[in-house]
């Protein structure tokens, strides 16, 4: 299998697992709504070099993006997409048209337009052919991520697991001592089961049970996307940009501003 079908395949195994995840459970099912997802795919990472009317020549890094309506009703359709570097550096994809005509020659493709220009109401089977144009990227970067926004409903169910306090009819509780079920948590909960494993383990006993609850949240969730390209800033635009992998992930820290909120407590399992 090649390497652009195996990415194509976990995208789709990730999506199908974000919408099994993030859907209700047991009690949960019959209050909740069902999340929105827009269909899409991406290109590989890649440069492209363009030249100004002086002769001047300059090194713009980009990525296509897919992106379909494949749902029931329209969405509004807010891409934000970045590149995030090692050394510090962020870009946001946003102008650079001098390139699209050195893009839609270099990728066989007429019909690319730049993602900014794609915002707006997205009909329900409409879908569009983008490009995201990041511009000159720090030469001296090893890694570098790429993160899309947009793609799905802010607003999902998800089993909470709380291993502290509770929500209570006055507040809903989300944050350092609640373990979210879905891959995209996967970091929060992991550094609070450890938590909890080094306190049982030091008094001797077993972690307590904790009170499940299901709870609509929000929350800020991107498509991550990890690369490599070692060398070092001489003609770095001929050193090799290789994928080392890619998958949902949520903004911020859960509970804090920015983060994940929980908006209301839907069912608990006593």
């Amino acid at each position: 299998m090649n390497t652009t079908l195996l990415r194509r395949t976990a995208l789709v195994l990730g999506l199908a697992l974000v919408a099994w995840l993030a859907g209700p459970a047991s009690a949960a099912e019959k209050e909740s709504r069902q999340r929105w997802m827009l269909d899409f795919s991406h290109g590989p990472l890649r440069t492209v070099t363009v030249r100004s009317a002086n002769g001047d020549s300059a090194t713009y890094h980009y990525m296509t993006i897919s992106v379909a309506n494949k749902t029931k009703h329209a969405r509004q359709w807010h891409p934000l997409v970045k590149a995030l570097t090692d050394t510090k550096g962020v870009y946001l994809a946003g102008g650079y048209t001098d390139a699209l005509g050195n893009i839609r020659r270099a990728e066989k493709n007429k019909n690319l337009v730049s993602i900014g220009s794609t915002a707006g109401r997205l009909k329900a089977g409409a879908s569009h052919d983008t490009v995201a144009i990041f511009g000159p990227v720090d030469p001296l970067y090893d890694k570098i991520t790429i993160q899309i926004y947009g793609l799905v409903d802010p607003t999902a169910t998800y089993k909470v697991e709380q291993y502290g306090d509770k929500s209570s009819d006055d507040s809903v509780v989300l944050g350092k001592d609640s373990v979210v079920v879905d891959s995209a948590y996967w970091d929060h909960n992991q550094t609070i089961l450890k938590r909890l494993k080094k306190a049982a383990k030091e008094s001797g006993g077993e972690i307590a049970k904790p009170v499940v609850e299901y709870q609509e949240v929000s929350e800020s969730r991107f498509w991550n996307m990890e690369y490599q390209r070692l060398g070092d800033e001489y003609r770095a635009e001929d050193d090799i940009i290789t994928f080392h992998g890619e998958g949902w992930k949520v903004a911020g820290a859960v509970g804090a501003e920015g983060g994940s909120k929980g908006l209301r407590v839907i069912s608990r399992e006593e």
